[in-house]
């Protein structure tokens, strides 16, 4: 009898930290990543397009106004998300551009976020764009994703869906619009999952080309009709498109609510390079865009929402980084003793959840080498190709028009000198 009694007191015991273990689980993470979305595309931004439930996210959470992808174009931004390093070292400092790109990815052995996050018992998914490596041997599943439904190239019709994959075999059945499915298969992963901790990896393909509307079906479009150029007809649809991909938005928020995850889930929200030029000239407040080193290239709209813990309303000009997302999810989900040691990134988490101060250091973009590589040093920004070099004072010339490399020659001879050590050691393999 005494024996019978102590296991029940024990199973009861067992029963007790269980449910302590529930009600302190690890934090959900979701990533939502936009494609060729600038600032300015959004009234967030006092730009010419409203999103009201991302404008109601940055309400609730941390808007950022000088946060930066590593790159202007899509393949290096996303392996600098993803590994939490400088994309040269991984020798993707250009677009991959699929079936016809040489051998070119994120091989398995590289860690990423989802396969640290994965071997911390995380469920894991991917819906959508991948472009890190075209071939089998690259795809998501290899990087720690349980799930991946998605296209592996920078682009897709978002209609038609025969490139796309589910794991390693061709996606069968899919039907509607490419907006509208990555979202659905959002929501059904966070509603499968919601008893154990997640990360899930949103990536749009809006409101990158081609300017298709859920309108737009296949039976409906004009022969002959260019879908890919910037011009006032494809503004329309690029605004409806950007409208879905807020609403999208809004239904994964809405789902972590009416799954009592609000609390438990820290939603960041960015985009994977500046904008396209879709914008009317009067709402272009910066220099250059999507292939530019100017501010426009790579400054990106983001934001960090995660009710009771980031504080409501506050907004963020420290200068941030998409690589620095992976210490920062890592720290935050207590699991960063499994990160590896030669990050590039720092943890933004006491930025994020106690509003403290980012250290100054120098920030890197590489598009080499079509056009140089662009330095930031606080409110000062460099640029150099070549012979040439360019030197901007972002606080009273937001535009980049006057290049001061000239008037601050000391200045212009320390940054030039930094970047020159950076692509001496930042190399491949390095």
């Amino acid at each position: 009898m005494r024996y019978r009694a102590f296991v029940c007191l024990l199973c009861v015991s067992m029963v007790a930290m269980q449910g302590l273990a529930d009600t302190d689980r690890r934090p959900n993470i979701v990533v939502i990543l936009a494609d060729d979305l600038g600032c300015r595309d959004m009234g967030l931004y006092n730009g010419w397009v409203k999103t009201p439930r991302l404008e109601r996210m940055a309400r609730e959470g941390m808007l950022f106004t000088d946060f930066h992808t590593n790159s202007s174009v899509c393949s290096p931004t996303r392996v600098a998300f993803l590994t939490g390093r400088y994309q040269q070292r991984l020798g993707i400092a250009d677009v991959i551009v699929g079936s016809r790109e040489p051998d070119s990815g994120i091989l398995p052995s590289v860690p990423t976020i989802p396969r640290v996050f994965k071997d911390n018992g995380y469920a894991t998914a991917l819906y959508g764009k991948w472009h890190c490596g075209y071939q089998d041997k690259y795809n998501p599943v290899h990087h720690g994703f349980d799930e991946f439904v998605g296209f592996l190239t920078g682009g897709s019709d978002f209609h038609r869906f025969g490139g796309w994959r589910n794991g390693l075999e061709r996606a069968q059945g899919l039907e509607g619009y490419g907006t509208h499915l990555i979202t659905e298969m959002s929501v059904g992963f966070i509603k499968r999952n919601k008893d154990k901790p997640f990360f899930l990896y949103v990536s749009h393909q809006a409101v990158h080309n081609p300017y298709q509307t859920p309108a737009d079906t296949p039976d409906r479009r004009v022969r002959g009709e260019s879908q890919h150029a910037t011009n006032d007809k494809n503004r329309a649809k690029y605004k409806v498109m950007l409208q879905e991909l807020d609403k999208g938005v809004g239904q994964i928020l809405d789902t972590l609510a009416a799954q009592g995850l609000a609390d438990d889930t820290l939603v960041f929200f960015f985009s994977d390079n500046g904008a396209v030029g879709m914008s009317p000239q009067q709402f272009r407040l910066r220099r250059g865009g999507k292939f530019s080193q100017y501010e426009g290239g790579h400054r990106v709209p983001a934001i960090a929402w995660w009710p009771g813990k980031i504080k409501a309303g506050t907004k963020s000009d420290a200068l941030v980084v998409g690589f620095d997302l992976f210490p920062t999810f890592t720290d935050i989900a207590g699991i960063a003793k499994s990160n590896p040691g030669n990050l590039d990134g720092v943890s933004l988490k006491d930025h994020l959840l106690k509003q403290k101060y980012v250290p100054d250091r120098d920030i890197f973009f590489g598009y080499e080498p079509k056009l140089g590589t662009a330095m930031r040093r606080g409110q000062w920004k460099m640029i150099v190709k070549g012979d040439n070099v360019e030197l901007y004072d972002l606080q009273t010339d937001p535009k980049e028009a006057t290049n001061l490399a000239a008037q601050h020659a000391e200045r212009t001879m320390s940054m030039r000198k930094a970047i020159d050590q950076f692509k001496a050691t930042v190399t491949p393999g390095s």
